[in-house]
């Protein structure tokens, strides 16, 4: 063994590189073993005084470095009040201490000058300890830590007992480098896991399994890492076992690639390889891993394990289908699927990607109308939301039919006909709100090959079933209710503004010039006053005996109302 020992200048040097933490770590497992050897030996139990204790100032003579935080202050002193490295505690059999340095601590022992050199050369010799640490530090050398993780992760730290363990932790904390014994002590164990580790991964390679696509090799090079020794002839059974499936998974999905189209390489990328991979990485090494990886090769097996390229265009596109159901029932409340199922058996591989390229397009422009839906109501929440509150309202309501479904329709058209006309914005809104009634209800909605219109009562008679009558009635209800709030909404909000104007404009009867009124916008509120622009559909008479000429109208209601492109 290397006998490491240092000046007291070349110890100096090499603390002064160090951390606060990793003095204080060198010193606390310096100074136990200090304590550990004189105090149990008892080298003075023939005194009258006892050692109890030896303390360190750890940062001696450095107090000029900044390992130590805040200002330096010397921690130790004799009772004569001299500063110290070491200090010796000594106990009276009447319960007295004394705190001294090497000196005194001869005198008020009472023990001879050759004991005391010899217990103070003692702590000398311990320091041996400390220097070999230094000397390894110096050259470059850090505590062992992908050994101790894969101790760690094993359970094979556990093994060691609780002061070993709280010393590796500490040491691993401050990165500092083990002394000899016990870097031993710790290499020992981790050579025993690693020759368990060869072990495993000579059957993983007697497989000759690549994994070119899923992670499954690299997840189980992860799991030999970590495993435990104890459980090295189940571990070795289970991965016998396994890699079998994975091979053949592997060379059933590079077989398929091999022979596929475009499409279904970026399907069985996007689709299978990416979420198993995810789902791989995501497990941790704990004691269910080999179920959970099982699990999960399982699923791959069955997902495509011996399907050719038609099965997995088929599946995508009846994912895309269902994806495209769901978008057009929220538009529209009818059954997309209906479109596409009804579709000839068997198809070449062209038609089905034909197909899928179809329904992605039409998915594509249903979202785009989707969101000009979602703009246009976010809009409309922001500026009027009593109005978006009362149509959720009527929208949400149960609507009561009459058995006279003709009779009935008849009449609602009429008052529908008589109802002033909406700008594009407000019919917008008129076909969202209509759109979400009975739109979670299955089987409910508009019917395909009936629109969201009033139709015409010559077309309404040629329709036979009495139930899709009955659907168009219920709408046509639905479509009065709406477009009556609207309009009430409008006629309110026109009526309030009218009373604004008025009241700022003709106060006292006469129009008079003042910092007030000067604030407006004269000539709008004027406008506001004499348009017929605002007395349009609405059910009120503006006042016309203001003394001002006409000048540029502007439609304000129809400009605060959201306008939406047309789909």
């Amino acid at each position: 063994m290397e006998i490491y020992t240092l000046t007291d200048e070349k110890r100096r040097k090499i603390l002064s590189k160090l951390k606060y933490n990793q003095i204080q770590t060198l010193s606390d497992f310096t100074m136990y073993k200090v304590k550990s050897e004189m105090i149990t030996n008892n080298f003075i139990a023939a005194s009258d005084w006892h050692l109890v204790d030896v303390q360190e100032d750890p940062f001696w003579k450095l107090r000029y470095t900044d390992n130590a935080p805040g200002k330096y202050v010397p921690k130790l002193k004799c009772y004569c009040g001299k500063t110290l490295k070491y200090q010796y505690v000594l106990e009276s059999r009447n319960g007295k201490q004394l705190y001294l340095g090497k000196e005194h601590f001869m005198q008020h022992a009472g023990i001879p000058q050759k004991i005391a050199n010899q217990i103070h050369e003692r702590v000398n010799d311990i320091m041996i300890f400390r220097d070999e640490i230094l000397v390894k530090y110096d050259r470059g050398e850090r505590f062992p830590l992908k050994e101790y993780r894969i101790l760690d992760r094993s359970g094979m730290i556990f093994e060691f007992g609780e002061d070993f363990r709280y010393k590796l932790r500490r040491f691993r904390d401050a990165n500092l480098p083990l002394f000899h014994v016990d870097e031993n002590r710790l290499m020992s164990k981790y050579r025993q896991i690693r020759e368990a580790n060869y072990a495993l991964q000579r059957v993983l390679n007697r497989e000759k399994f690549e994994d070119n696509h899923f992670l499954f090799r690299r997840m189980l090079e992860k799991y030999i890492d970590d495993v435990k020794i104890k459980n090295l002839k189940d571990d070795a059974e289970w991965l016998k076992s396994v890699l079998n499936d994975c091979r053949l998974v592997e060379e059933n999905m590079e077989s398929m690639l091999s022979i596929s189209t475009n499409m279904t390489k970026e399907i069985l990328k996007a689709d299978y390889i990416k979420p198993i991979n995810v789902r791989l990485t995501s497990l941790s090494m704990d004691g269910i891993f080999k179920v959970r990886f099982e699990r999960i090769l399982n699923s791959t097996k069955k997902s495509i394990y011996e399907k050719n390229e038609v099965d997995i265009l088929l599946k995508k596109e009846e994912e895309k289908i269902v994806e495209l159901n769901v978008l057009q029932v929220q538009l529209y409340g009818k059954n997309a699927v209906q479109d596409y199922r009804d579709m000839k058996e068997n198809r070449s591989i062209e038609e089905v990607i034909d197909s899928i390229s179809e329904i992605k397009k039409k998915y594509e422009e249903y979202e785009k109308i989707k969101h000009k839906y979602i703009h246009l109501i976010n809009t409309y929440i922001n500026f009027y939301p009593v109005l978006i509150n009362k149509l959720n309202e009527i929208s949400d309501k149960e609507i009561i039919l009459s058995d006279k479904i003709e009779e009935e329709y008849i009449k609602m058209l009429n008052v529908y006909n008589k109802l002033p006309r909406l700008n594009e914005g407000e019919r917008k809104i008129v076909r969202y709100f209509m759109f979400r009634h009975k739109v979670n209800i299955p089987g409910k909605g508009v019917k395909q090959g009936y629109s969201l219109s009033a139709i015409p009562i010559e077309k309404f008679k040629e329709v036979k079933s009495k139930d899709i009558q009955k659907l168009l009635l219920e709408y046509l209800i639905l479509r009065v209710a709406i477009v009556e709030e609207i309009i009430h909404f409008k006629n309110k909000r026109l009526q309030d503004n009218y009373t604004k104007v008025k009241n700022i404009i003709s106060g006292d009867g006469k129009y008079k010039p003042s910092k007030v009124i000067k604030s407006y916008n004269i000539k709008l509120l004027v406008s506001m006053l004499i348009s017929d622009e605002y007395s349009k559909n609405a059910n009120i008479t503006l006042n016309k005996e203001v003394e001002w000429s006409p000048v540029n109208k502007i439609d304000n209601l129809n400009r605060d109302f959201f306008v939406l492109c047309h789909d």
